[in-house]
């Protein structure tokens, strides 16, 4: 199947012989966004896995009148590897789990009775089918051009393809631009492909970090200065503006800036003319001026961090770049753009991303937005040990805080080892979820877990859990 193939689909199929149970199921999934076929036999459902071609499908596990939901499993995983398989079932059965999980099932749920009983293993499921079809096709184009970017900039969201088209337009002109983003979204990115993409991409672009300086190196920076104008200033030296000519400057940060040097600024914009310092002469300049801040620049008027008419001068053309929480579906091109161009960095060559990864990266709500994920990504790459990024790879805050417990499928393993694998995983993530929650308070975590603080502790102990508080003595009880 396409790696691509029903990306945008909501389609789900659900599988039971039982048309009360059936007809539940719909009614609990009513009103979703899910798109729900269904079919009464193994043999129906099939034939509609084939010709709608569903993202996730749910069977019951065991059918009275014909096969189980095992053999729906296997059969469908033929027919599409990637196709996302749930189970369910009215009854505890930890040995039809660990089949199931060996053979491929995503989820295994024991009982469905209420909208989140099913619900929230389904959403999983769905983002988990589409990251991990997305990520089929990105790894095929790891070594191609084309992915998504902008002169540097990358995404394929509509909010980011808005801002390219946006730029592309306002990039034959010379109308005045301000980018505002928060931290580490990419204004700088933005401002050289609307350089880059204008009739001035021949001469150069200057940076300048205005929010950074003082007036008095910020003006000589800007500016220039002539030989003589001050203690040291032993040659005449053009400023960035003069550097700029003909090309473009980027003032970052401009809410950062004095109210005084705004206004020399204000001047320099009317008028496209500036006088080095020390000197009467006016130079005239032809450059287009791009401004960005971190800040909405309506609240630093209000907070007179930024003239108003400055900000009026400025605001010919506002171009925003969306947070990346807000398109997480840039986030696995984004991912791969990153290892393209850091993965020789590290001792292994890195060739993919597991979908697992890719989940958890979308899942994460980057604070430090484009350029955090570039520094984890390149952090990732160079502690590599194998050709394939997985999410024990990740920095641990952005691991989840719970975790499903996963059978190790390469191993043979008789039913009773692999329960006791399963429970002490189980054991070990619950309560180190509960130590966390309640900040190693041992006495809140076993009323908690129903538990006494002896059995907390042994359990502490035997599955090696880190625990920051004072260990209790209970040698002598």
């Amino acid at each position: 199947m396409n790696e691509l193939n029903n990306l945008d689909s909501n389609k789900i199929l659900i599988i039971d012989d039982d048309k009360t149970v059936l007809d539940s199921i719909v009614s609990l999934l009513k009103n979703t966004k899910y798109d729900c076929l269904t079919a009464p036999s193994t043999a129906a459902g099939i034939n509609i896995i084939k010709s709608e071609q569903p993202l996730v499908v749910l069977t019951d596990l065991k059918m009275e009148s014909e096969s189980s939901g095992i053999e729906i499993l296997e059969e469908a995983k033929k027919i599409d590897p990637d196709l996302i398989v749930i189970l369910y079932t009215a009854y505890g059965n930890v040995p039809a789990a660990v089949d199931a999980f060996k053979k491929g099932a995503f989820d295994f749920i024991q009982k469905v009775q209420t909208h989140h009983d099913i619900l929230v293993p389904i959403d999983r499921a769905f983002k988990f089918a589409k990251i991990q079809r997305e990520n089929a096709f990105l790894r095929s184009r790891v070594d191609l051009t084309d992915d998504g970017s902008f002169y540097g900039a990358v995404g394929t969201s509509q909010s980011i393809r808005n801002v390219f088209e946006t730029v592309k337009r306002v990039a034959m002109t010379n109308a005045t631009i301000l980018i505002t983003g928060e931290t580490g979204t990419g204004k700088e990115v933005i401002a050289r492909g609307l350089h880059y993409h204008s009739p001035r991409k021949n001469e150069s672009f200057v940076p300048v970090a205005v929010g950074t300086l003082p007036d008095n190196l910020l003006e000589g920076e800007l500016f220039g200065h002539v030989k003589g104008a001050y203690t040291g200033a032993i040659t005449d030296k053009p400023g960035l503006f003069e550097a700029a000519d003909k090309g473009t400057i980027l003032l970052d940060e401009i809410g950062e800036v004095s109210n005084e040097m705004q206004h020399k600024l204000l001047r320099v914009i009317q008028e496209r003319k500036v006088r080095r310092l020390g000197s009467v002469k006016e130079r005239e300049i032809d450059v287009r001026i791009v401004s960005a801040t971190n800040c909405d620049p309506e609240e630093l008027v209000k907070m007179n961090k930024l003239r108003e008419d400055l900000y009026y001068r400025l605001n010919v053309i506002h171009v925003h770049i969306p947070p990346l929480r807000e398109r997480r579906e840039d986030i696995p091109v984004l991912a791969y753009h990153f290892l393209k161009k850091y993965r020789n960095i590290g001792v292994v060559e890195v060739e993919k991303i597991s979908s697992e990864t890719l989940l958890l990266l979308q899942e994460y709500d980057w604070p430090g937005n484009v350029r955090q994920l570039q520094g984890v990504i390149e952090r990732m790459l160079a502690l590599a040990t194998r050709p394939e990024l997985r999410p024990e790879d990740l920095p641990e805050k952005i691991r989840p805080t719970t975790k499903r417990v996963y059978v190790d499928t390469n191993e043979e393993l008789d039913f009773k080892t692999s329960k006791a694998r399963i429970t002490e995983a189980f054991e070990k993530q619950y309560i180190e979820n509960l130590l966390e929650k309640y900040n190693n308070n041992i006495t809140k975590v076993a009323d908690a877990a129903g538990l006494n603080r002896k059995t907390i502790y042994r359990l502490i102990e035997s599955r090696n859990i880190k625990f920051r508080g004072v260990k209790e003595d209970f040698d002598n009880e």
